[in-house]
C-alpha cells in the first residue's frame, strides 16, 4: 500500500511541477509582450486645434497644432526627441515673428514618466492651397531611450504614406 501512495504522491507532485512550469512560461510570455507594447506604443500624435477657413492675402494660412507624445509603459523614457516632418515647407510663428521655412520641426523633452504624456502647441504658417495634401503626408519619429539606456525610434503613422 505504501508503494501505491508513493507513486500517487510522486505523480501528483510531477503534475503540479509541470503545471507550475507551464504557468511560469505563460507569465514570462505576457511580461515580454507587455515590455514590447510599452516600447512600441510610445506614440506621437497631433491635431489641428485651429485651422484657417480661407487664405490670407499672401496665400498662406495659420494653423495651431497640438502635438503630444505618450508613454504607455509603467517605466519612464528619457532623452525624448520628436522629429515632425512635412512634405511641404512650413514656418513657425512665435510671438508674431515668422521662423525660417523648413520641412522639419523638432520637439524635445528630457523625460516622459510611465503612463504620462507631454504636450506642445505650435503655430504653423504654410501655403493654404498646398496644405491639405501636405498635411495628409505628415509624419513624426519619436526617438527615446528606455530605462536600460537602449535607444529606440517609433514612426507615426507606422507606414510611410504613398503618394497618389
Amino acid at each position: 500500500m505504501t508503494d501505491w501512495v508513493a507513486v500517487t504522491s510522486t505523480s501528483i507532485t510531477g503534475a503540479g511541477l509541470v503545471f507550475a512550469g507551464w504557468q511560469l512560461m505563460i507569465m514570462n510570455r505576457a511580461a515580454r509582450m507587455d515590455r514590447k507594447v510599452a516600447l512600441d506604443g510610445v506614440v506621437a500624435s497631433w491635431r489641428a486645434v485651429e485651422a484657417p477657413r480661407e487664405a490670407q492675402p499672401d496665400g498662406n494660412g495659420v494653423w495651431l497644432y497640438e502635438f503630444q507624445v505618450h508613454n504607455p509603459g509603467r517605466l519612464p523614457i528619457d532623452s525624448v526627441k520628436i522629429d515632425w516632418r512635412f512634405p511641404c515647407e512650413v514656418r513657425r510663428r512665435r510671438s508674431g515673428h515668422l521662423g525660417k521655412a523648413t520641412k522639419h520641426l523638432e520637439l524635445t523633452t528630457p523625460v516622459v514618466p510611465g503612463g504620462g504624456h507631454r504636450r506642445w502647441e505650435r503655430r504653423l504658417v504654410m501655403n493654404f492651397a498646398e496644405a491639405e495634401a501636405c498635411l495628409q503626408d505628415t509624419f513624426a519619429e519619436v526617438h527615446f531611450d528606455d530605462v536600460a539606456g537602449r535607444s529606440r525610434t517609433n514612426r507615426w503613422p507606422r507606414r510611410r504614406p504613398v503618394a497618389a
